[in-house]
């Protein structure tokens, strides 16, 4: 992504999460993205452990509708994204394609009110954590600018979300004996012999530390431990496609 894009987005969040008079959170970017990439609603779906996944937050009752729809079925658009990795745009929801590759999730969800789709991929090289679910209430694709700020966003949500569950894993943390906080130096630890490991950066390592923690429901101080206990190596995964 470039940084001017990322630094519009960045500014938006934070002036929006700043207007409403909240934290910045992976919930608040929900919020701030419906009317930066100008869509009606917007619902963040989890994929972790070996459960089917779970809403983290929707900003309407539609969005919360469309995540029961994908957990009941099992089909539509947010399935078909977070097993490939891929976005997947559906600006024309009730469709004669549509309706053939979702036949029940189609009509569900156009009852519902959403008449077009639009899932961005929450994901850390091969490892796939949930989908941000954009949707509207009438037809229509996404600009190519949209598209780019929605990728961004996606990438923000992630980095927030991640930075959400390492911090709770961390402060829950019982101290030893000595006080001295081990748990956030075995984390670097990791990091760094990640990051030769993979050949990525620092930066880069942590956020697959952290996407390997939550798709398989471990504290990532669990993880960070057993990778310099050499008990657990992460292979190289493939990285998004470039935008």
């Amino acid at each position: 992504m470039s940084g001017e894009r990322l630094a519009k987005v960045l500014a938006h969040l934070a002036a929006d999460a700043a207007a409403r008079g909240v934290a910045t959170s992976c919930e608040a970017a929900c919020e701030a993205c419906v009317s930066l990439i100008g869509v009606t609603g917007a619902q963040l779906t989890l994929m972790n452990g070996t459960g089917r996944g779970e809403s983290r937050y929707a900003t309407n009752d539609i969005g919360a509708q469309l995540e029961n729809l994908r957990f009941t079925l099992g089909e539509g658009p947010c399935e078909d994204s977070v097993r490939s990795g891929m976005p997947v745009l559906a600006g024309d929801l009730d469709s004669w394609d549509n309706d053939l590759r979702w036949p029940l999730y189609v009509r569900s969800a156009v009852a519902a009110g959403a008449r077009a789709v639009f899932v961005f991929p929450l994901r850390s090289g091969a490892i796939r954590i949930g989908a941000l679910v954009l949707h509207r209430t009438s037809p229509g694709p996404l600009t190519q600018e949209q598209i780019l700020d929605a990728h961004v966003v996606a990438d923000v949500i992630l980095s927030l979300l991640l930075d959400e569950l390492t911090m709770a894993h961390l402060e829950a943390e019982v101290l030893p004996p000595n006080g001295t906080p081990l748990s956030r130096a075995e984390v670097h630890q990791a990091t760094g012999m990640l990051s030769v490991q993979m050949g990525v950066s620092m930066d880069e390592a942590l956020v697959r530390l952290r996407a390997h923690a939550f798709a398989h429901d471990k504290s990532v101080v669990d993880v960070a431990r057993e990778i310099v206990g050499r008990r657990l190596r992460l292979s190289p995964e493939s990285r998004p496609d470039p935008r």
